[in-house]
């Protein structure tokens, strides 16, 4: 954070890049377990093949450390994006979800939701449905604005017809 200006996450806005910041991290530690610097990642999303050193350019801008060009490839966006708040790392502190910043179109808890995640929040989906009577998707949607809005992207997207068929059933469950 010492090296970086003060404005850098508008410089980025301003470079149309879409790209992840993570929270500030500052309570990593090393192995001999003194506190690591500060320090954020940046997670740069190019819409088309790009050189080192254009993603260089833009690093150079913000006064950002550039790793190696061997190290700075991302090969799986998925899985860095979910190190962004050391979701799979036990052995490291784990950062909070709403802290990371995406500029542009990148949905981050979509892009960080495992299968796992997804049926975690299908069953508190279903069972908010059976407790509030929730027996209609307009039902469910409404819900989901007022209360939920984490689950948007499961409601809205990926499991519409799963909800709509649960809320049918609740429905005709209800006039037997």
């Amino acid at each position: 954070p010492d090296s970086a200006p003060e404005n850098w996450q508008e410089i980025l806005r301003e470079q149309l890049i879409e790209c992840l910041i993570s929270p500030l991290h500052d309570k990593d530690v090393l192995p001999t377990g003194e506190p690591k610097k500060a320090h954020w990642h940046v997670v740069l999303s190019f819409k088309n093949p790009t050189t080192f050193a254009k993603a260089c350019e833009v690093f150079t801008e913000i006064k950002a450390v550039v790793p190696p060009e061997k190290e700075s490839r991302v090969k799986d966006f998925r899985q860095m994006a979910r190190y962004l708040c050391h979701m799979d790392q036990p052995d490291k502190h784990r950062y909070e979800m709403q802290d990371v910043v995406s500029i542009g179109s990148i949905d981050y808890a979509s892009l960080c939701m495992s299968a796992a995640d997804e049926d975690d929040m299908l069953d508190q989906i279903f069972e908010t449905m059976d407790n509030y009577a929730l027996d209609s998707y307009p039902k469910v949607v409404r819900w989901t604005r007022e209360h939920n809005p984490e689950w948007k992207p499961i409601v809205y997207r990926k499991y519409t017809k799963q909800i709509s068929e649960y809320a049918k059933g609740l429905h005709y469950e209800s006039k037997q």
